[in-house]
């Protein structure tokens, strides 16, 4: 064995080919673009020779003269040394090194391929702007190709030809090639005609209206309704530097959900590339919808998504501030939008107000919180209460919003995970106002508690509940509490925040953290049933002593307290309710027969 001895890698072409045209795409359909943007490359190309060329796309569909696809365009062709150079040489392009190559959709030499997924070879005829000779190069999805020199006279400009497989015939279809040249091309600057018989059609005649400065706002609100088939509440021009970007952003109609994915359209140098903003918009911005086109940024390899550099951050950040400064002004220029803003998306407005000060300050009063006695807006509830309380979960709030209610407290639904934080920022710039934590606990610490030592048979009737509930994990209490029709309320297990606050106050130990596992943990306290002493129902049952009767009663009351506390009910639960209702049906059953 020779040291340092050098091979060359074994490349089978046509699984090559395969892999490039099969794989690399995302849909059949995707030939159509490809195409495309070489002919507006091959344009633009020849545009750096003659400044004013009128450039066009056109193709001839197969029909009753033809079974081939015609692609032409009158771009600046190539010659034969280039064809060898460019076609044969999978990723060689000839406009990767060029001077002007950010003016150049593709750069990777591959796209080409993609025409194998529908046709077993692919016939470029063309005469490059420097020869007066025309080629003919043929290249087949074994990896083999031939070239021949074109006798008649042609002109400037390249044919792509194409026989469609018979599986894929369905794609050359007019109605379906011209949905597909309107996806991929209807913003392109040069006008795209599709011959189909003797019917030619103007593609791409209405032209990407939405980049137009001078476009009304009217106009970008149909174009948008055109575009997603849904109507906005409002559009506005978003751009930035980096990137080269400039668009349209439009502000949903209706309430949108924060793990809900917004489909956009996104132009790369006026060619469609995504349904996705591919990191172009900033995360918060769940309510936007934009078709937007890039100038100045990278595409992947398949060239269905953007390269996410330096650039592109830069280009997020820009489009960011260009959303927060629409969002600052439309107080200002249009009132009417602004009130609609704040009550369908006050949920973004609030994620996005936590983290900046600006438009915290700029929505703070009329931001809408959901409260047990409906939504209010900030300045309504600052205004009417003394100290703002706020569970930090929802389903503490959902257990105790009707009984806070009955107490005539005010309590803030603080669940979703940056309301809290936000909150917290308002209390800094209000220190007058106080806004606390309530939980379920701490509101029962406001009930009045019932006095068992003068009362024989209350302290009876709680130490029998107390023993039904000893096999759930559940003690019981007897309060008095408001409203009266509710005969119970359950407490889940919770911390004691008493012995919580006693640890932390401790100071923090680095050995304690580390070996946690063996350190003293916080008491839990186990769930609780609170009786209301003031229902009729709890009074009506305090004497009844019968075996059957009342644990019948008490499981009822308490799987009562979990449903209205919107704590899930196992099965081991919903049956001990349904034993119960049984038992009740029974012994009123033999009661009836007994009279």
């Amino acid at each position: 064995m020779h040291e340092n001895q050098q091979y060359l890698f074994q490349v089978n072409l046509k699984g090559m080919i395969s892999l490039l045209s099969e794989h690399l795409y995302s849909n059949p359909s995707t030939f159509v673009r490809e195409l495309l943007q070489n002919g507006v490359d091959a344009i633009t190309a020849f545009r750096t020779i003659h400044e004013d060329h009128e450039g066009c796309l056109r193709i001839y569909l197969p029909d009753n003269a033809r079974a081939e696809m015609i692609f032409e365009d009158n771009g600046i062709g190539l010659k034969e040394e280039e064809i060898h150079k460019f076609l044969a040489v999978i990723g060689e392009s000839s406009k990767r090194e060029a001077f002007e190559a950010k003016d150049y959709i593709g750069k990777f030499g591959i796209g080409l391929l993609s025409c194998f997924v529908v046709s077993n070879e692919i016939i470029v005829e063309s005469r490059s702007a420097f020869s007066e000779k025309a080629v003919r190069w043929t290249g087949k999805s074994d990896g083999t190709y031939s070239i021949l020199e074109i006798e008649e006279p042609r002109s400037i400009g390249t044919r792509v030809i194409l026989l469609p497989k018979e599986e894929f015939k369905h794609l050359f279809e007019p109605g379906v090639f011209q949905r597909n040249l309107a996806y991929y091309g209807e913003a392109l600057p040069m006008p795209i005609y599709l011959h189909y018989n003797a019917a030619i059609t103007w593609i791409n005649e209405s032209g990407a209206r939405w980049l137009n400065p001078r476009a009304s706002k009217e106009e970008l609100l149909a174009i948008g309704r055109k575009t997603f088939n849904t109507g906005f509440l409002d559009a506005f021009p978003i751009s930035s530097v980096n990137g080269g970007v400039k668009g349209v952003a439009f502000v949903s109609l209706y309430k949108t959900q924060f793990t809900g994915k917004q489909s956009h359209k996104l132009y790369l140098k006026r060619m469609f590339m995504s349904e996705d903003d591919c990191h172009l918009l900033p995360k918060w911005a769940f309510f936007i919808r934009c078709i937007f086109n890039a100038d100045g940024l990278d595409a992947t390899a398949s060239r269905e998504s953007l390269v996410y550099n330096d650039t592109l951050k830069a280009a997020q950040n820009e489009i960011s501030q260009s959303i927060k400064s629409y969002l600052k002004t439309i107080d200002i220029v249009d009132p009417d939008i602004y009130q609609k803003l704040v009550s369908t998306h006050y949920l973004h407005l609030k994620a996005i107000a936590a983290e900046d000060h600006e438009l915290l300050m700029v929505f703070m009063d009329d931001l809408l919180f959901e409260t047990n006695k409906g939504p209010r807006s900030y300045r309504s509830i600052r205004h009417l209460e003394q100290t703002i309380y706020y569970t930090p979960n929802i389903n503490d709030f959902k257990q105790i919003h009707r009984i806070a209610g009955s107490q005539g407290i005010l309590v803030i639904n603080a669940g979703y995970t940056f309301e809290e934080a936000l909150l917290k920022k308002i209390s800094q710039l209000h220190p007058d106002l106080k806004i606390e934590q309530l939980s379920p606990e701490s509101l029962l610490n406001t009930f009045h508690s019932v006095d068992l030592q003068n009362s024989a048979e209350l302290l009876d009737f709680e130490n029998r509940a107390a023993v039904v509930l000893q096999p759930l994990n559940c003690s019981c209490s007897l309060k008095h509490f408001n409203p009266a029709d509710t005969p119970a309320i359950y407490i889940g297990a919770h911390e004691d925040i008493d012995a919580k606050s006693t640890q932390e106050s401790s100071g923090f130990n680095p050995l304690e953290a580390t070996l946690g596992m063996f350190t003293k943990k916080t008491k839990v306290i186990q769930p609780l049933l609170c009786l209301n002493v003031d229902n009729k129902l709890v009074k009506s049952i305090t004497g009844i002593k019968d075996p059957y009767l009342f644990p019948s009663i008490i499981h009822i009351l308490y799987v009562q307290a979990l449903m209205l506390g919107k704590y899930p009910v196992s099965d081991r639960e919903m049956n001990l309710f349904n034993e119960a209702l049984h038992n009740l049906v029974i012994m009123g059953m033999d009661n009836f027969i007994n009279i």
